[in-house]
């Protein structure tokens, strides 16, 4: 995720500084950039620029800078607004889909603050079905459907939940508190449908690329790729295909816990990773001088995506085991 913070006064770029340093730390967010100060002219360049915009100001100054640009709860970034003692943090635009809610309960631990949030299923702790689509990775058809699902939860209504059996993993006890849930093996998709009123989530291709030193034990690749899930919120299963070059491709640890997890292993040639050239991907001097290539795990989710995939997780270490997850768009 790419992340714009925004300040205007001194005390607010106190609080920019804070958010960013924990950021930057975690490997959901690829990018965060700081602003200060012109906050009309910046969010005009930057509005479709970012997944999520962060506005540590007065609300009049935020709602009128970005008003002229809103156009889609599908399309739109996540805006929060935070005041500039951090008492507050308000999921101001697309909290489901955007991820607004999620990230402001993520900035609000941050700062020790309260986190505002006003959508109505969240308030009656019912779960979305816009919100699944964002947990899960997905594409939505029929959006203009979103309101009948949502308002029927809202309303305390079981909504029908069709799923295949490979995404079973999705069902918890909180979804079943929300909808009346069948496997369906007629689709390759899921659709949740109430009163005929039908949106369809088709899951987006999600990859995880994987370095790893050699002779690696599969126990330690098996703690690599759980705690990287974990921080995406995501179990194993959900993960579409894994990754790694050709000079890691008999690595038994990393064999072991593709065999376990009944996925496919895309395999990589050298020759293609150092030839490719993306932006996101970081360098390590260390595989640099091993290999010749700037990395393993982050080029090879990408490379075993589609073209317009980008990168969800960036490259983390775990002991051994470097683990990165692309995304198609």
């Amino acid at each position: 995720m790419n992340i714009a913070i925004l300040s205007v006064t001194n005390q607010g770029k106190h609080v920019s500084d804070k958010i960013y340093d924990e950021l930057i730390q975690n490997p959901l967010f690829i990018n965060v950039t700081q602003y200060h100060k012109n906050v009309i002219q910046t969010i005009n360049n930057i509005f479709d620029k970012y997944d999520c915009i962060i506005g540590i100001m007065a609300s009049g100054i935020l709602i009128r800078s970005i008003a002229p640009h809103v156009t889609s709860k599908l399309s739109d970034p996540a805006v929060l607004l935070i005041d500039d003692n951090a008492n507050f943090v308000v999921s101001l635009l697309s909290g489901h889909f955007g991820g607004a809610n999620d990230l402001t309960v993520k900035i609000a631990d941050i700062l020790d603050s309260t986190p505002v949030i006003t959508t109505s299923t969240d308030v009656n702790n019912k779960i979305g079905i816009d919100s699944i689509a964002k947990r899960y990775f997905c594409l939505l058809e029929n959006p203009k459907n979103i309101k009948f699902i949502n308002r029927a939860l809202v309303d305390n209504m079981k909504v029908d939940l069709y799923l295949p059996d490979k995404y079973s993993f999705i069902i918890t006890d909180d979804l079943k508190e929300s909808y009346n849930i069948h496997i369906n093996n007629e689709y390759d998709y899921i659709v949740s449908v109430i009163d005929n009123h039908e949106v369809i989530l088709k899951p987006r291709k999600l990859v995880m690329g994987i370095g790893a030193r050699r002779d690696i034990a599969a126990s330690k690749v098996e703690n690599a790729i759980n705690q990287a899930c974990n921080i995406l919120e995501i179990p194993p299963e959900r993960i579409d295909f894994f990754a790694t070059a050709d000079v890691k491709a008999n690595e038994k640890g990393i064999l072991e816990n593709i065999n376990e997890l009944n996925k496919e292993l895309i395999i990589i040639p050298m020759e293609e990773i150092k030839s490719y050239q993306n932006d996101e991907c970081s360098k390590s001097d260390f595989v640099m001088k091993q290999f010749g290539v700037k990395g393993v795990c982050e080029p090879t989710a990408l490379i075993a995506n589609d073209d317009n995939s980008r990168l969800i997780f960036k490259k983390t270490a775990y002991n051994g085991v470097t683990i990165a997850v692309s995304l198609n768009n």
